[in-house]
């Protein structure tokens, strides 16, 4: 049984990833404000009862992005879910989102202060099937993978300084004279 719910499984994710990669999305001009506030708003629930300290960090320049909105939000509503099992068993639980404009595109981050990724793990996270959840099937970070490369970005993760692990991913940007022009 566990062997059938497995490939169940990778037929689910390849179906998925095909998908994904095909472009078959809504892509249009969207606020990544508006984007991560959708997102945290389902993503958060329940994480201020948890004793989860939250804080959005949003440059002015970096607003508008190419996405496929629900795509972008289901990898933030992961990122932001993991980050907060993460840090279940942390005396100082921050959450920092936040979004920057670089070189033509936004790197979107999710940062917490759980008890981090080792060194091990990290070139293994995006991966099938890879977790470190007793819990968890390893899917969610390889499905946020796909998604931010069908949207031609990257995504990665990296030591938080104040300890824990901070994700981070790109999207193209567009800027004013391109939203001028579109109008």
């Amino acid at each position: 049984k566990s062997a059938e719910q497995a490939l169940r499984a990778g037929q689910i994710i390849r179906r998925l990833r095909d998908f994904v990669a095909r472009g078959e999305s809504e892509r249009r001009i969207e606020s990544i404000a508006k984007i991560a506030e959708e997102a945290s708003a389902l993503a958060l629930v329940g994480a201020k009862d948890q004793g989860v300290r939250t804080q959005f960090i949003f440059d002015e320049g970096s607003d508008l992005v190419l996405a496929d909105k629900v795509q972008v939000q289901q990898v933030l509503l992961n990122l932001i879910r993991n980050a907060i099992e993460a840090m279940q068993d942390s005396a100082t639980r921050h959450l920092t989102i936040s979004a920057e404009a670089t070189d033509g595109a936004v790197t979107v981050g999710v940062a917490d202060t759980g008890s981090g990724i080792g060194p091990d793990m990290m070139n293994q996270l995006f991966q099938p099937f890879v977790t470190t959840k007793r819990e968890g099937m390893g899917v969610g970070l390889s499905i946020c993978r796909t998604i931010v490369e069908a949207h031609g970005g990257r995504i990665w993760a990296e030591p938080n300084p104040g300890g824990g692990t901070v994700f981070r991913f790109t999207l193209r940007s567009v800027s004013q004279e391109e939203l001028s022009d579109a109008k």
